[in-house]
Protein backbone atom coordinates (compact mmCIF):
# COMPACT_ATOMS: atom_id res chain seq x y z
CA UNK A 1 0.00 0.00 0.00
CA UNK A 2 2.76 2.47 0.91
CA UNK A 3 4.26 1.76 -2.46
CA UNK A 4 1.70 2.50 -4.13
CA UNK A 5 0.61 5.84 -2.62
CA UNK A 6 4.51 6.46 -3.16
CA UNK A 7 3.76 5.80 -7.16
CA UNK A 8 1.04 7.96 -7.27
CA UNK A 9 2.72 11.26 -5.37
CA UNK A 10 5.79 10.79 -8.02
CA UNK A 11 3.03 10.57 -11.34
CA UNK A 12 1.19 13.59 -9.80
CA UNK A 13 4.39 15.36 -9.62
CA UNK A 14 5.61 14.39 -12.97
CA UNK A 15 2.26 15.17 -14.52
CA UNK A 16 2.53 18.83 -13.43
CA UNK A 17 5.82 19.20 -14.01
CA UNK A 18 5.06 17.89 -17.93
CA UNK A 19 1.22 18.53 -18.79
CA UNK A 20 0.38 20.52 -16.25
CA UNK A 21 -3.17 20.20 -14.08
CA UNK A 22 -5.38 18.83 -16.26
CA UNK A 23 -4.08 15.85 -17.05
CA UNK A 24 -4.13 14.78 -13.05
CA UNK A 25 -6.61 12.79 -13.54
CA UNK A 26 -7.33 11.67 -16.99
CA UNK A 27 -6.26 8.07 -16.45
CA UNK A 28 -8.51 7.72 -13.37
CA UNK A 29 -11.68 9.83 -13.97
CA UNK A 30 -13.24 9.76 -17.42
CA UNK A 31 -16.87 7.76 -18.74
CA UNK A 32 -17.10 5.95 -21.77
CA UNK A 33 -14.06 5.92 -22.81
CA UNK A 34 -13.23 2.73 -25.52
CA UNK A 35 -10.56 0.35 -25.18
CA UNK A 36 -9.69 -1.95 -27.92
CA UNK A 37 -8.54 -5.56 -26.76
CA UNK A 38 -5.79 -6.86 -29.29
CA UNK A 39 -3.82 -9.92 -29.58
CA UNK A 40 -0.35 -11.32 -31.93
CA UNK A 41 0.08 -14.90 -33.19
CA UNK A 42 3.68 -15.08 -32.23
CA UNK A 43 3.49 -18.19 -34.20
CA UNK A 44 3.02 -16.60 -37.75
CA UNK A 45 4.45 -13.07 -37.03
CA UNK A 46 8.06 -11.62 -38.21
CA UNK A 47 10.18 -10.63 -35.78
CA UNK A 48 13.53 -10.13 -34.74
CA UNK A 49 15.52 -11.62 -32.72
CA UNK A 50 15.18 -10.73 -29.35
CA UNK A 51 17.02 -8.21 -27.98
CA UNK A 52 17.53 -6.45 -31.44
CA UNK A 53 17.09 -2.54 -31.81
CA UNK A 54 18.12 -0.76 -34.96
CA UNK A 55 19.59 2.32 -32.97
CA UNK A 56 22.93 1.39 -31.71
CA UNK A 57 22.59 3.91 -28.84
CA UNK A 58 19.73 2.13 -27.32
CA UNK A 59 19.80 -1.85 -25.78
CA UNK A 60 16.96 -4.17 -25.50
CA UNK A 61 17.03 -5.63 -21.24
CA UNK A 62 14.94 -7.31 -19.21
CA UNK A 63 14.53 -5.78 -16.01
CA UNK A 64 15.17 -8.25 -12.80
CA UNK A 65 14.91 -7.42 -9.32
CA UNK A 66 18.68 -8.38 -8.57
CA UNK A 67 19.59 -5.68 -11.44
CA UNK A 68 17.21 -3.24 -9.53
CA UNK A 69 18.89 -3.81 -6.10
CA UNK A 70 22.15 -3.56 -7.03
CA UNK A 71 21.48 -0.41 -8.27
CA UNK A 72 22.53 -1.45 -12.18
CA UNK A 73 19.65 0.42 -13.51
CA UNK A 74 18.09 4.05 -12.92
CA UNK A 75 14.55 5.28 -14.40
CA UNK A 76 14.60 8.53 -16.29
CA UNK A 77 10.78 8.31 -15.21
CA UNK A 78 11.31 8.17 -11.12
CA UNK A 79 7.47 6.54 -10.61
CA UNK A 80 8.38 3.51 -13.29
CA UNK A 81 11.33 2.46 -11.41
CA UNK A 82 9.11 2.56 -8.00
CA UNK A 83 6.19 0.07 -10.18
CA UNK A 84 9.35 -1.74 -11.54
CA UNK A 85 9.86 -2.69 -7.52
CA UNK A 86 5.81 -3.44 -6.83
CA UNK A 87 5.16 -5.46 -10.87
CA UNK A 88 8.52 -7.52 -9.77
CA UNK A 89 7.33 -8.77 -6.38
CA UNK A 90 3.59 -9.44 -7.94
CA UNK A 91 5.31 -11.70 -10.87
CA UNK A 92 5.16 -9.55 -13.81
CA UNK A 93 8.10 -9.32 -16.03
CA UNK A 94 9.64 -6.19 -17.58
CA UNK A 95 11.21 -5.34 -20.45
CA UNK A 96 12.86 -2.11 -21.49
CA UNK A 97 15.29 0.10 -23.26
CA UNK A 98 18.18 1.46 -22.24
CA UNK A 99 20.70 4.56 -22.82
CA UNK A 100 23.66 3.39 -20.78
CA UNK A 101 22.41 2.99 -17.34
CA UNK A 102 19.36 4.55 -17.83
CA UNK A 103 15.58 2.83 -18.58
CA UNK A 104 14.42 5.27 -21.14
CA UNK A 105 11.33 3.15 -21.79
CA UNK A 106 9.50 -0.10 -20.02
CA UNK A 107 6.99 -2.62 -21.17
CA UNK A 108 5.17 -5.27 -18.56
CA UNK A 109 3.85 -8.61 -18.95
CA UNK A 110 2.22 -11.42 -17.45
CA UNK A 111 2.19 -15.20 -18.41
CA UNK A 112 0.41 -18.33 -17.58
CA UNK A 113 2.83 -20.25 -15.67
CA UNK A 114 3.91 -23.75 -16.29
CA UNK A 115 1.14 -25.13 -13.80
CA UNK A 116 -1.28 -23.44 -15.80
CA UNK A 117 -2.39 -21.04 -12.98
CA UNK A 118 -3.09 -17.54 -14.07
CA UNK A 119 -1.18 -14.53 -12.70
CA UNK A 120 -4.15 -11.80 -11.58
CA UNK A 121 -4.01 -8.39 -13.50
CA UNK A 122 -7.25 -6.41 -13.42
CA UNK A 123 -6.63 -5.54 -17.12
CA UNK A 124 -8.13 -9.00 -18.41
CA UNK A 125 -11.03 -8.86 -16.18
CA UNK A 126 -11.96 -5.31 -17.73
CA UNK A 127 -10.93 -6.43 -21.25
CA UNK A 128 -13.29 -9.87 -20.59
CA UNK A 129 -10.02 -11.76 -21.77
CA UNK A 130 -8.82 -15.59 -20.35
CA UNK A 131 -5.59 -16.83 -20.53
CA UNK A 132 -4.38 -19.94 -22.03
CA UNK A 133 -0.95 -22.05 -21.47
CA UNK A 134 1.45 -20.68 -24.17
CA UNK A 135 -0.66 -16.81 -23.61
CA UNK A 136 0.34 -13.71 -22.20
CA UNK A 137 -0.36 -10.06 -21.70
CA UNK A 138 1.67 -7.09 -22.48
CA UNK A 139 0.61 -3.75 -20.79
CA UNK A 140 1.64 -0.40 -19.62
CA UNK A 141 4.39 0.62 -21.56
CA UNK A 142 6.03 4.10 -21.59
CA UNK A 143 9.17 5.63 -23.03
CA UNK A 144 9.14 9.42 -21.64
CA UNK A 145 8.83 12.21 -23.62
CA UNK A 146 11.99 13.60 -24.25
CA UNK A 147 12.93 9.86 -25.86
CA UNK A 148 9.80 9.97 -28.30
CA UNK A 149 10.24 10.51 -31.39
CA UNK A 150 12.95 7.86 -31.85
CA UNK A 151 11.31 5.20 -32.88
CA UNK A 152 11.56 3.08 -29.62
CA UNK A 153 8.31 1.74 -28.99
CA UNK A 154 7.35 -0.44 -31.92
CA UNK A 155 11.21 -2.23 -31.59
CA UNK A 156 10.52 -2.66 -28.10
CA UNK A 157 7.17 -4.35 -28.73
CA UNK A 158 8.52 -6.71 -30.89
CA UNK A 159 11.29 -7.31 -28.73
CA UNK A 160 9.12 -8.59 -26.23
CA UNK A 161 7.33 -10.64 -28.53
CA UNK A 162 10.60 -12.41 -30.09
CA UNK A 163 11.72 -12.88 -26.67
CA UNK A 164 8.25 -14.49 -25.24
CA UNK A 165 7.90 -16.27 -28.97
CA UNK A 166 11.88 -18.17 -28.11
CA UNK A 167 10.42 -19.42 -24.87
CA UNK A 168 7.40 -21.05 -26.48
CA UNK A 169 4.48 -18.55 -25.86
CA UNK A 170 2.22 -18.88 -29.08
CA UNK A 171 0.23 -15.43 -28.52
CA UNK A 172 0.17 -12.50 -26.31
CA UNK A 173 -2.70 -10.13 -26.01
CA UNK A 174 -2.78 -5.84 -25.17
CA UNK A 175 -4.76 -3.13 -25.60
CA UNK A 176 -4.80 0.81 -26.40
CA UNK A 177 -7.28 3.28 -25.78
CA UNK A 178 -9.30 4.43 -28.80
CA UNK A 179 -8.29 8.01 -28.43
CA UNK A 180 -4.63 7.70 -28.05
CA UNK A 181 -3.95 7.99 -31.71
CA UNK A 182 0.18 7.08 -31.51
CA UNK A 183 -0.90 4.05 -29.19
CA UNK A 184 -3.74 3.28 -32.07
CA UNK A 185 -1.21 3.60 -34.88
CA UNK A 186 1.63 1.49 -33.41
CA UNK A 187 -0.88 -1.56 -32.62
CA UNK A 188 -1.85 -1.30 -36.27
CA UNK A 189 1.79 -0.85 -37.58
CA UNK A 190 2.58 -4.21 -35.91
CA UNK A 191 -0.87 -5.88 -37.38
CA UNK A 192 -1.95 -6.51 -34.18
CA UNK A 193 -5.68 -8.46 -34.76
CA UNK A 194 -8.76 -6.08 -32.77
CA UNK A 195 -10.77 -7.68 -30.36
CA UNK A 196 -14.41 -6.08 -29.69
CA UNK A 197 -14.54 -2.77 -28.20
CA UNK A 198 -15.12 -2.48 -24.50
CA UNK A 199 -16.76 0.38 -23.46
CA UNK A 200 -14.74 1.53 -19.96
CA UNK A 201 -15.63 4.24 -17.08
CA UNK A 202 -13.66 4.86 -13.82
CA UNK A 203 -13.89 6.60 -11.07
CA UNK A 204 -10.36 5.97 -9.58
CA UNK A 205 -10.76 2.64 -8.24
CA UNK A 206 -14.39 1.94 -9.39
CA UNK A 207 -13.75 0.86 -13.03
CA UNK A 208 -17.16 -0.67 -15.10
CA UNK A 209 -16.74 -2.32 -18.60
CA UNK A 210 -19.08 -3.56 -20.99
CA UNK A 211 -18.69 -5.00 -25.18
CA UNK A 212 -19.22 -2.80 -27.49
CA UNK A 213 -23.02 -3.92 -29.13
CA UNK A 214 -23.55 -3.84 -32.67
Amino acid sequence: MLTSIRIVFHQVIETLAEDGVKNIFRPRVFWNRWAIPVEMDLLTANLPLAGQLNNAEFQFVEITMDDLQTGKWIFAVPSRGLKALRNLKQGFRGFAVAKDSTIVGDLWCIALRKDGKAIYHPDLRMLDIVCSLGDAYAFDMLIPSTYRGKNLAVPLQKTLQAALKMEGFQRVYGYYWEDNLPALWMHRMLKFKELPKRRVSRFFFILKSKEEVV
